[in-house]
């Protein structure tokens, strides 16, 4: 496990420079998010084929809001966590460029008769987060309405969505649209440009899985905290894997969750978890990024019992020791 926080970024782990990030939890930055593409899926029957493979109701989803959605295996395993918005007659789905080709194709084998075509739109989209203290002032100033919290405004042709607050990070916004009009919003806003890594960094902070290459089939959505960040739905019909995911959710106290932490040495996604002086993992890490101050922060999983009952360490039984700290939500039972 490297402790080098100048190394090169893999899916899942981040390494901002330590400048970067002072500057987005002193004042508004932006930062372009390349390493995320976009599928596009066209066609009569759009809605109803996504419905059938994801774990969210995609029938009923707003025109206009971003929801989150899960793509799993028969074992209820995730393959990957899924932005979902419709725009127009078709339903665009982002995720990370390094899991899109695979993830299309094996849709595609699902589609069968249905009136639904997949198309790789990445270079017609793209994402542009804004983050840090004023971030919404920011955007005011330039001409944008700004919305509530993890909700969806249009300012023209592109979507803007006010991410969750973190625990050290309040506001944070993502642009989503044509590639020239968003392009245009970030020269608009005139912006200090940080490293993506900074972005990353602030979605651990706020509690938000994303699967990468390194994690596809390590977790039920429900370990990663899914269900309560309002990416599963258990009144729709059947989706790969929805008999696992529903057992896991009715059949007695969900034990592994998803928590927060900070190292001070190095780490990575899909790590394993251990007791300090335990032989086996216990858990697995879902992201980790260079943290503002040293060290990285993490997201992480593993039985809840153990996560408060004993030191945890990272990447092996002697190493670096894993401090919890409080998410910002409170977990609860979405279907009690």
């Amino acid at each position: 496990m490297p402790d080098d926080l100048s190394a090169p970024a893999a899916g899942g782990t981040w390494h901002a420079p330590a400048g970067d990030l002072q500057l987005a939890i002193e004042r508004p930055v932006g930062t372009m998010l390349d390493e995320l593409g976009t599928i596009e899926v066209v066609g009569a029957d759009a809605a109803t084929f996504l419905h059938s493979q994801l774990t969210n109701d995609v029938l009923h989803a707003d025109a206009l809001r971003v929801q989150r959605n899960g793509y799993c295996t028969a074992k209820g395993r995730l393959l990957a966590t899924v932005d979902l918005w419709r725009q127009g007659e078709a339903i665009c789905l982002e995720l990370p460029r390094e899991i899109l080709a695979p993830l299309a194709k094996r849709l595609s084998m699902f589609v069968l008769r249905a009136k639904a075509r997949l198309v790789d739109a990445s270079e017609q989209w793209a994402t542009f987060a804004v983050l840090g203290p004023d971030a919404g002032a920011a955007l005011q100033s330039a001409g944008a309405d700004v919305p509530a919290l993890d909700d969806t405004v249009a300012v023209g042709s592109v979507r803007l969505t006010r991410a969750p607050a973190g625990t050290r990070l309040a506001e944070r916004y993502l642009l989503r649209g044509p590639r020239a009009d968003v392009a245009a919003w970030q020269q608009r806003l005139g912006l200090p440009q940080v490293d993506s890594g900074g972005w990353w960094w602030s979605q651990i902070d706020a509690g938000l899985p994303t699967v990468f290459a390194a994690t596809q089939e390590k977790f039920v959505p429900q370990i990663i905290n899914y269900e309560v960040l309002a990416g599963v739905s258990f009144k729709k019909g059947c989706y790969p894997g929805q008999e696992v995911v529903a057992r896991s959710q009715y059949l007695g106290k969900l034990r592994r969750r998803m928590g927060l932490g900070h190292v001070t040495g190095g780490a990575q996604a899909a790590a394993d978890v251990f007791v300090e002086g335990a032989a086996d993992p216990i858990g697995q890490v879902v992201l980790a990024a260079a943290a503002p101050g040293g060290g990285m922060d993490l997201l992480y999983e593993c039985p809840q019992e153990q996560a408060a009952a004993q030191p945890l360490r990272v990447g092996h039984a002697g190493g670096a020791l894993l401090q919890p700290r409080p998410l910002p939500y409170a977990i609860v039972d979405v279907t009690a």
